[in-house]
């Protein structure tokens, strides 16, 4: 870097080079030459030393920044492709998940939890989860009774056996003699997990194998009474390598380091395979249910040959569909040539956003999505759907799970009661994830719901028809209202205008019974809103605009004309109004936000002015007033 210096006090130029300032920044000679100038000219040296210091630090702030020493660990690439992206809420068909952790014993089961499985379950087409983790004595018995027996046809529970004391010379006899007592109580099957190989010692250290034949007597107990045993053993192929630059789970292994098994304290991971098959060749009448696919899923030549050579061989494929999807030829030949073998299962508790990334990869053909939300992050690649056939689709989804549990006395659920959204005074509030505010009452997301008409409080009135849905997020809640019309009575187009004045649709919400205070929310054709939060003391009430109205507070909403143009005294034939009240605009209130069980009060209404007459409807009949907030209805959180 060259810099010039231009002195115009003595009467001619000095022309100072200054080359390589960067390097003088820690050369000592830098002092004397500032004592060669007048006081002005070393003022200016040190202005431009400044300078060049703050593009030294800049530079070196440049080479921290520098992306080519970017870390692989803070590696998040997006992709640029174009794809087609499929949102498929529920299934084509029921879905039984065979492979799933709810937990055991009633204290971990309470009824919030279980009612919050449930719902998850309702809202993805869940028709029954396989709870693997019943444990055995008295804990399985607590769990029948909590899931199985509590809700029939919605949970099947699966035993455990105890691996403690495998030394001792009765052990067999006494775990296959409890095995059978949890199989009496109810449980559906015996589950085994990968620890079976991998991490169970006896007295001596030494490993225990899958093929241990003080196991055999616990298989033929499932054969015996026709319990299909789901058994994990291994894990990826990756798991079993070293953990370098060629590890293609680099990043899922270096967030559980606990998962990689390579180093001479572990076996090989197709001896522990291997084993696997002796047992299930050695038990012909037992039906293992290989988890994970086979434990094999990076292999699908191995696993086929092997349910070939094995007729009491099963798959599930839960927590592979990311291995699976990024194979889609090859996976979906073989979801083809073993439709009959294959069944459905997800290893992760229940979430209704898991459950549809399994869906969109067995229903669509969407090309390069990520699969994380199923499981976890698996690998630095995107997956592939595989666009199955309604008869593959529906032996995997619960038609081979039937076959297998049915044996076991599994009864199916009875049919699906829809809840009653029109019982009067009160509405059963939905969950769903959150979405985009658009003012449009046809979007999809709103089908998993159902109308509720607001009836006109005199019989004189208009006969336009209106009608609500309501949805509820874990960050607000959603209303979508609509109403035929014949003009839109509007003049106000401000914000926090009398809104009520004019055509408008009114949100009256009552959070907690206990305080005499509830959030009233107005908005008009024209989109208009009036927010406001109301003390009412025995009939008198101010309402004032809630504080702090931006951001995360901030009401989303959009209104749409039907049959009209969207201005003041347009002819239509209705309009829609779609309204997101965050809960953090609600803070001032209690008993929020909602939770599975929560009860708020509520009512609805719409006022119209068409044709010199004005026209009430309220969902919930109440005094004169509209702030009869003592006579609202009720609104439960599903």
């Amino acid at each position: 870097m060259v810099m010039y210096l231009h002195d115009s006090n003595n009467g001619g130029q000095a022309d100072i080079v200054l080359a390589g300032l960067s390097r003088l920044a820690t050369d000592r000679r830098y002092s004397l030459l500032c004592g060669m100038f007048t006081m002005k000219r070393v003022v200016l040296l040190k202005t431009i030393w400044c300078i060049a210091l703050l593009q030294i630090s800049n530079q070196c702030l440049r080479a921290e920044d520098d992306i080519r020493e970017l870390k692989l660990r803070d590696w998040q690439p997006r992709s640029m492709l174009v794809t087609k992206q499929t949102v498929v809420e529920t299934p084509r068909f029921p879905v039984i998940d065979i492979h799933n952790h709810l937990g055991g014993g009633r204290q971990f089961l309470t009824n919030e939890r279980v009612e919050r499985y449930l719902t998850e379950m309702n809202e993805a087409g869940i028709r029954t989860v396989v709870n693997l983790d019943g444990g055995w004595g008295d804990n399985l018995k607590e769990t029948i009774e909590v899931l199985d027996k509590s809700h029939p046809g919605r949970f099947a529970t699966f035993a455990l056996i105890n691996f403690e004391g495998i030394d001792d010379p009765d052990w067999s006899q006494r775990e296959s003699k409890r095995l059978e007592e949890g199989f009496q109580q109810g449980a559906r099957g015996l589950k085994i997990d990968k620890r079976l190989g991998l991490r169970y010692r006896d007295k001596t250290g030494q490993l225990v194998a899958v093929d241990d034949p003080r196991l055999d007597p616990i298989w033929a107990v499932c054969g015996k009474h026709k319990r299909p045993v789901v058994i994990h053993v291994s894990d990826p192929a990756a798991f079993f390598t070293p953990l370098d630059k060629s590890n293609e789970r680099w990043h899922e292994l270096n967030d559980h380091p606990n998962w990689l098994f390579f180093g001479d304290q572990f076996p090989k991971r197709q001896e522990i395979l291997d084993q696997l098959h002796r047992v299930i060749a050695r038990h012909p009448q037992t039906t293992f249910i290989n988890t994970h696919f086979g434990n094999n899923a990076e292999d699908l030549a191995s696993v086929g040959a092997n349910l070939d050579k094995y007729p009491n061989m099963f798959v599930d494929f839960d927590a592979r569909i990311s291995e699976l999807g990024r194979q889609p030829y090859t996976a979906r030949k073989f979801f083809l040539k073993y439709q009959d073998r294959i069944l459905f299962g997800t290893d992760t508790t229940p979430r209704r956003d898991a459950f549809r990334i399994y869906y969109r990869f067995l229903e669509t053909d969407d090309e390069y999505f990520d699969a994380s939300a199923s499981h976890h992050p698996q690998g630095f690649w995107m997956i592939y759907g595989l666009y199955l056939p309604d008869e593959v689709l529906e032996k995997i989804y619960h038609k081979n799970a039937e076959k297998l549990l049915s044996v076991a006395g599994f009864t199916p659920p009875p049919p699906k009661v829809e809840n009653d959204t029109a019982t009067k005074n009160q509405i059963v509030v939905r969950a769903t994830e959150d979405f985009v505010v658009t003012g449009q009452p046809d979007k999809k997301v709103w089908d998993k719901t159902d109308w509720v008409s607001l009836p006109r409080r005199k019989a004189d009135g208009l006969t336009y028809n209106s009608r609500i849905k309501l949805l509820y997020s874990p960050t607000g809640l959603y209303v979508l209202f609509d109403g035929t019309d014949a003009k839109l009575t509007v003049t106000n187009l401000a914000d926090f205008d009398n809104l009520w004045e004019e055509d408008v649709f009114e949100i009256f919400l009552w959070t907690d019974e206990s305080q005499p205070i509830y959030f009233e929310y107005e908005i008009s054709p024209l989109g208009a809103e009036l927010p406001i939060i109301v003390p009412n003391l025995n009939g008198k009430f101010l309402g004032w605009r809630p504080w702090h109205y931006e951001g995360s507070r901030k009401i989303q909403k959009a209104t749409s004309i039907i049959g009209g143009n969207k201005q003041a005294g347009a002819l239509a034939t209705g309009w829609a109004a779609e309204i997101f009240i965050p809960y953090k605009l609600l803070e001032p209130l209690q008993n929020v936000p909602p939770k599975m069980g929560t009860k708020w009060r509520a009512n609805f209404y719409r006022v119209d002015y068409d044709d010199k007459k004005t026209t009430h409807w309220s969902w919930v009949p109440t005094g004169p007033s509209f702030h009869d907030y003592k006579n609202f209805g009720t609104l439960v959180f599903e």
